[in-house]
């Protein structure tokens, strides 16, 4: 059994992350400082309640930042790999002291998260983002951060994997973040305000976590690969997607514009080194999150299969060569040739 460390593993992604590794039976160890930072702290523990039981999971609480107690937690667990999910404060100490640590206890790949965002602006006809774009991180303190990760990351001399995910959605976030917070809007009937509505490249947790997998499988080591849907949605259609699920009516305002417009994920690069193409689209999204909503008991039996079946599917599908599909045409004509004949 090969182990992992999520470092914040209490988190969102990481979280889920956690969840789909302890399914494909691998041993897992969940870093996270427990800080009101993010969902907050309340939430955290209930997410890493069930994993506190588990007999594969091991659930360490300290700072991911802090050089000595990573040293002490990297000797004791040995991970094979780590799957950083935190989010380090923009005036803090940055990616340093975890990729040192993990550089001295010689772990086989890290794989990074990074943010779709640091993708700078273009027009309507260049709105894909390919990986090979420099980061533009703009005047945002957050993303400034995310770029000197990123930086960071590239001169560690690491075995790594960068992953610029985007706007991940979908059951298990805290009530502030979006789209939850429109489903409570929903449920109170009260009218649902947007910030803004452009579009942007929704992509389900699930396949997010998919393809960090995918990652960790095929260690596609030094390259930055986007995760995201590669479509181009408004959030005003995930709203209405959440409202007929839910069998409510809705309002919808949006207060102002976007200062920094969104990108849309390519994904060639994805499929290209490791088989990832996303499988779920805006109305599995709005289902899972108002099934996680109203009906807790039928979303957690939901998840349990999901991650018996991942043992399966740990590893995504083999891209099959122009000679292989030659050798398939093939085939039965050349059977047919070597019959005798009468």
């Amino acid at each position: 059994m090969s182990l992992a460390l999520v470092a914040g593993g209490a988190g969102f992604l990481g979280s889920a992350v956690v969840r789909r590794l302890l399914g494909t039976g691998e041993g897992v160890v969940l870093l996270d400082a427990f800080e009101d930072a993010g969902d907050g702290r309340s939430l955290k523990e209930e997410r890493i309640a069930a994993f506190s039981r588990h007999p594969r999971a091991a659930v360490v609480r300290g700072d991911a930042a802090d050089p000595a107690f990573l040293e002490s937690v990297l000797a004791e667990h040995r991970p094979s790999s780590i799957v950083n999910a935190t989010l380090l404060r923009p005036n803090g100490r940055g990616l340093g002291p975890l990729l040192e640590s993990a550089r001295g206890a010689g772990v086989g790949v890290f794989v990074h998260l990074s943010d779709g965002r640091l993708y700078g602006p273009r027009d309507e006809a260049d709105r894909r983002a390919r990986e090979d774009e420099a980061p533009e991180p703009g005047d945002d303190p957050d993303l400034i951060a995310k770029a000197a990760e990123e930086e960071a990351l590239l001169a560690s001399g690491l075995p790594f994997v960068n992953l610029r995910v985007f706007s991940a959605v979908g059951p298990g976030g805290g009530p502030a973040r979006f789209p939850l917070d429109a489903l409570e809007a929903l449920f109170g009937g009260e009218e649902v305000v947007l910030p803004d509505d452009a579009p942007r490249d929704f992509v389900h947790t699930e396949d997010v976590v998919r393809g960090i997998l995918f990652a960790i499988a095929r260690r596609p080591l030094g390259e930055t690969v986007n995760l995201g849907s590669s479509l181009a949605v408004r959030p005003s259609e995930i709203v209405r997607a959440l409202a007929v699920r839910a069998a409510r009516e809705v309002r919808i305002s949006v207060s102002g514009e976007s200062p920094r417009p969104p990108r849309i994920a390519d994904l060639e690069k994805a499929w290209q080194t490791l088989g990832y193409s996303p499988q779920l689209g805006v109305g599995e999204i709005a289902w899972e999150i108002v099934r996680a909503r109203l009906y807790p008991e039928e979303a957690g039996r939901a998840a349990r299969s999901a991650e018996m079946s991942s043992r399966t599917r740990a590893e995504p599908p083999r891209p099959v060569s122009r000679r292989e599909l030659f050798g398939l045409f093939r085939k039965p004509f050349d059977a047919a040739a070597k019959k005798p004949r009468r």
